[in-house]
């Protein structure tokens, strides 16, 4: 005999069970990640385990709830049982989590293939990009690979500016340019920021973009932090050094005070380059040199 008395009343059961079971999981899932005392493989094991249940419970529930199954022939009973067993394992399952997040992603499109980004603390460039994993290779040349469905609700930074065609210049520079560069601050003066040297900079990068038919560039930013004590001297070293640089990103890198900390300023600086190779390659180096004005 059924558990319930009619078809749609198993369904409808069988629907809040469903549901129940899958707020249930995220919850658990939820909690299992804020945990800090247990380790991976006890986590692993409890959803092994909570999601087993389920599926036993609901392929229970759909094979005794339904008064029709009874008249079927055993045979396709068993045949039945055994395509909603595997069904649900499958919907269950990482990797179904991570393909349903992977074609999330694809809609969502936060990123493409050689951008440079910013995940979960990681920069670099994004190497692979497949419906359940996302591959990045930093600036250490460290491939660090991520599940799609660890970015989902992740805050991801994209570097990488995007334009149409007939992109003006000024919509151009309106793009490339931080809040920094905007206005007539005194700190444009004293980080020795000359407004018509960077517009005209920028007007000779447009014209590249423009001749070679670019569709993006590379507006790569990074915070460092810069104490009182010999700061102008730090500066000026600072200044020459992105001169030097000019050559290699192909646009001279700016950099701007941002905020002031106990015993120091946060100074934001922004390389704007055609290729995510050429940043790859320079941006160390460039980092390397600015922490060696603190040393001499």
């Amino acid at each position: 005999m059924a558990i319930f008395n009619t078809d749609l009343e198993a369904l409808i059961f069988f629907i809040i069970i469903s549901v129940s079971f899958f707020l249930l999981n995220k919850l658990i899932s939820i909690l299992l990640y804020q945990s800090k005392k247990l380790s991976i493989k006890p986590k692993n094991i409890i959803r092994f385990v909570t999601r087993l249940i389920f599926i036993i419970i609901i392929v229970y529930v759909l094979i005794e709830g339904f008064p029709s199954f009874k008249n079927l022939d055993p045979k396709y009973t068993a045949i039945l049982t055994g395509s909603i067993s595997t069904a649900l394992a499958f919907v269950s399952s990482e990797f179904f989590s991570n393909f349903m997040s992977g074609i999330l992603l694809f809609m969502i499109d936060p990123f493409d293939i050689g951008d440079v980004v910013k995940i979960k603390g990681y920069k670099g460039v994004v190497m692979t990009i497949s419906l359940t994993r996302v591959v990045l290779e930093t600036f250490d040349r460290v491939k660090v690979d991520f599940a799609n469905k660890e970015l989902i609700f992740t805050n991801i930074q994209n570097y990488t500016v995007k334009f149409k065609d007939k992109t003006s210049f000024y919509h151009f520079k309106k793009l490339v340019l931080t809040h920094q560069y905007k206005g007539n601050a005194h700190l444009d003066h004293y980080l020795f920021e000359d407004k018509k040297q960077l517009n005209n900079e920028l007007k000779v990068f447009y014209e590249v973009v423009k001749k070679e038919d670019r569709k993006q560039i590379h507006a790569y930013t990074f915070n460092m932090r810069y104490l009182y004590k010999r700061l102008r001297i730090r500066i000026d070293q600072t200044d020459k050094i992105c001169v030097k640089f000019k050559e290699k990103f192909g646009f001279k890198p700016r950099f701007h005070l941002i905020d002031y900390s106990g015993g120091g300023v946060v100074i934001k600086f922004r390389i704007l380059t055609l290729n995510a190779k050429t940043l790859m390659e320079f941006q160390p180096e460039f980092t390397k040199e600015l922490y060696n004005t603190f040393i001499n």
